[in-house]
């Protein structure tokens, strides 16, 4: 009997940073509140626990901030 091809294991890499980001700045789960406290100290560069608010982050936290109004029910 001939074995099935299998597909390759592709992992998204990029997927959950924005959280795994949030977890490791003291945020735990919570994402919304991680992505408003950038967009709100931005100017700053730095968060109110101290830590370095990167251009990077910035645009993630844009995002985060932007998917907030899509309608999810659909």
């Amino acid at each position: 009997m001939p074995k099935k091809a299998q597909k390759p294991l592709v992992l998204d890499l990029k997927e959950g940073t924005f959280t795994r980001m949030a977890k490791e700045k003291g945020y735990g789960n919570n994402v919304q509140k991680f992505a408003t406290d950038i967009m709100k100290h931005r100017e700053k560069g730095v968060l109110p626990n101290g830590k370095k608010i990167t251009a990077l982050m910035v645009k993630r936290a844009n995002f985060v901030k932007v998917s907030r109004k899509w309608d999810k029910g659909k």
